[in-house]
């Protein structure tokens, strides 16, 4: 399918004809092989229209009639717009229309938008950059009867608010669990679905039912802990009489909050949680005590009992591995980044950042883990199969669109490689080496990918820099 990026130009009614809408330039028409009849239907977003045109021999651009222009929310200035024409329904498609949705403004010092500013801000540049348009909103910004939205866009180093068509792709970042699951977001987003935006990364997911769905494929049983839903004493009686070392984690938590290690030994019981001032440690004589004390802290909430794994340690704390795996220009997962995360301390019972974990490159977690060069090029071999092969075997059997997932995978201290959790809300602070050095990260350009792939243009491949040209010249030849 043919590409074609052209600037559009606003002219006003009484400078044109009244039976003609649009004037294309020659080559234009040309390049998308536009024929037949003069008639054709102009979309940009969800917003549609029929209209007439004339070919013009001279122009440069793409010249719009005014009242058509604000009907369909076409206003933005100066901009080169990419185009797309589909022959056989005559369909001549502007853009696409990328929006990012997120459930409030969240101001600080980095930005309207908060920790995620930086990443909106990359998102919209790359759109925009390639002929689309990205912007970001909230639902309450959703004008369900006439097609539109309010949202923020950034253009001359500004965020600007403007009015747009409702977008073709709606990439899901509203950030917290409660608000998503209200029944009234939950009508709000069927809506966006039933008027044909693609909605992707779906919701929030829980860990039980993830865990059910994957049991069920055979593929999963070499690489998924031992797993059961926390249903009271005798639950957890049985389960640390099969492991004497178990981690009880919320179904639906994140960020590593609420997660407890339990370990079982001949004088007891030691339970270690984490706080605000660090690890807390205590120790239970008898299994009464202990449950007394776990059903205070759990509050009704629903826990998983799983399998405690001996994973390897880095810089002293235990360590584990993310793998940020996103569908690419082609629609098929392919993995964007892998990092390390290690405990701030030797007692921490979590890696996550946001409890004051180190991120390091995959390599230099795996080489400060003791692993000789050979088994840390092996481990880092099978991590990356793993990621994705867990991304595909997740496809297979969740309901919903997703095209990101942020995977926890553990190494044992045999080299072992464990699945430990899929997360559907990665996190796109600047807290991370893959969002670290200069330029667009990749997993925005990723994002932008797939869904021009989803919205039926062509990615234009990106431009080689020099740089890239001689690491690829040494590469070739050696």
């Amino acid at each position: 399918m043919t590409q074609h990026h052209m600037r559009i130009q606003r002219i006003a009614d009484s400078s044109l004809p009244t039976a003609v809408d649009l004037l294309l330039p020659a080559a234009f028409v040309k390049k998308h092989g536009i024929s037949g009849t003069h008639t054709l239907e102009f979309v940009y977003g969800l917003q549609t229209a029929i209209v007439d045109f004339e070919i013009t021999a001279t122009a440069s651009t793409v010249r719009i009639r005014e009242s058509l222009a604000r009907r369909l929310h076409l206003l933005e200035e100066n901009m080169t717009y990419g185009f797309h024409f589909h022959p056989n329904t005559r369909k001549l498609v502007i853009g696409p229309l990328v929006g990012a949705l997120i459930y409030r403004m969240a101001p600080t010092e980095d930005g309207p938008f908060g920790g995620i500013t930086d990443f909106c801000r990359e998102m919209v540049q790359t759109c925009r950059k390639r002929g689309g348009l990205g912007f970001i909103f909230t639902l309450e910004q959703v004008a369900q009867e006439n097609n539109t939205v309010d949202g923020w866009t950034y253009h001359n180093n500004q965020w600007i608010k403007r009015r747009f068509p409702l977008p073709q792709c709606v990439y899901n970042r509203i950030g917290s669990r409660r608000i998503e699951e209200r029944e009234e977001t939950q009508e709000k987003i069927s809506v966006l679905k039933e008027k044909g935006a693609l909605f992707f990364n779906e919701q929030f997911l829980d860990k039980w039912y993830i865990h059910q769905r994957m049991s069920l494929l055979p593929e999963t049983a070499s690489f998924s802990p031992c797993t059961e839903l926390y249903m009271g004493a005798a639950s957890l009686t049985s389960m640390l009489q099969r492991y004497p070392y178990l981690y009880l984690k919320p179904s639906n938590g994140s960020l590593g909050r609420g997660i407890i290690r339990l370990i079982r030994s001949e004088k007891g019981y030691l339970c270690q949680y984490s706080s605000l001032n660090g690890t807390v440690t205590r120790r239970y004589p008898t299994f009464g005590m202990l449950h007394q004390m776990l059903r205070s802290r759990m509050k009704n909430q629903p826990y998983l009992m799983q399998q405690g794994l001996h994973l390897i340690k880095s810089r002293g704390g235990i360590a584990d591995f993310r793998a940020l795996v996103q569908k690419n220009k082609h629609g098929r997962w392919s993995i964007t980044s892998i990092v390390g995360r290690s405990a701030p301390t030797r007692s921490s019972i979590v890696s996550n950042v946001a409890h004051g974990g180190t991120m390091l490159t995959l390599g230099a977690a795996l080489t400060a883990a003791g692993f000789p060069p050979m088994a840390c090029k092996s481990i880092a071999a099978s991590i990356r199969q793993h990621a994705l092969l867990i991304a595909q075997l997740f496809e297979q059997c969740t309901e919903g669109h997703y095209a990101e997932l942020g995977i926890d995978l553990g190494v044992d201290k045999q080299g072992k490689v464990w699945l430990l959790e899929i997360n559907s809300k990665p996190s796109k602070t600047n807290n991370s080496v893959a969002s670290a050095g200069k330029g667009t990260r990749r997993s925005v350009i990723r994002l932008i990918d797939y869904c021009f792939y989803r919205s039926g243009f062509i990615s234009p491949a990106p431009k080689k820099t020099p740089q890239t040209k001689r690491r690829t010249r040494r590469k070739s030849s050696s």
